[in-house]
């Protein structure tokens, strides 16, 4: 009887170990996260600005607030945005930014501005200076005209 039980035990614990080294290697596929429908349904964002603030500002004819408005998200599509008495039509694209200013009663959009990083300037070899010789300095001297206002603060001699 304790062969059988030892028997039946390791059988089944080798079973286990199979299923779960087939597990293991095999594995479940995971599902994706994002799919190209689901690009369709991330909001994008909208910033409206105005001088002076405080105007309202409409959205397809629902009231979203009064300006400044920063990162609002928006469903992408188009739409109608009201700020004051101007209406633009607008595109907003997904996960995308949309910035709009009113400027003299028209609704502009401001561009995004995009970090650039310097390039690494490679040195240029410059030309070697040549050095001054005493003689040189004395010939310079010689060139300046002593009459030129820098040279005499009380101004040009006639």
């Amino acid at each position: 009887m304790r062969i059988y039980s030892r028997l039946l035990f390791s059988s089944l614990f080798l079973v286990f170990l199979f299923a779960a080294a087939t597990s293991a290697v095999c594995g479940e596929l995971i599902k994706p996260t994002r799919t190209l429908q689901s690009s369709e349904k991330t909001p994008g964002n909208i910033s409206v600005f105005s001088e002076p603030p405080e105007f309202d500002v409409f959205l397809n004819g629902i009231h979203i607030g009064k300006t400044p408005i920063i990162s609002k998200e928006v469903a992408p599509g188009t739409h109608v945005l009201r700020v004051k008495e101007t209406e633009k039509e607008i595109t907003i694209l997904p996960e995308t930014s949309l910035r709009i200013s009113l400027f003299k009663d028209s609704l502009i959009e401001i561009p995004e501005k995009k970090a650039e990083f310097p390039e690494q300037t490679k040195l240029k070899e410059q030309p070697a200076i040549p050095e001054k010789k005493p003689e040189d300095s004395k010939k310079e001297k010689k060139q300046l005209d002593p009459f030129y206002f820098p040279m005499n603060p009380r101004g040009p001699i006639r």
